[in-house]
């Protein structure tokens, strides 16, 4: 467990260095990517697909604490 988050922040690290040839910086605006994952029997992490317009629909507990505080990262990160 103590991996999990650390695999998933090397995988998505990857994802990008993978695509940087292509991108196109710009730097009036930004992207929210939501990585989509699977962990298997073993506590391994699966990367099954990077959405570019991910769901930010509050549908559970969880969800309701985490959307908000991840928009407001977003905002902080780029207004600030």
């Amino acid at each position: 467990k103590a991996k999990l988050v650390p695999d998933m922040k090397r995988i998505i690290a990857l994802t990008f260095e993978s695509v940087k040839s292509h991108l196109k910086p710009n730097k009036a605006c930004f992207e929210l990517f939501g990585f989509d994952f699977l962990v298997d029997n073993e506590g391994e992490s699966i990367l099954i697909e990077v959405n570019t317009n991910p769901c930010l629909e509050e549908s559970s507990p969880l969800l309701q604490v985490l959307i908000p505080r991840m928009v407001n990262d977003a905002l902080k990160l780029t207004v600030d």
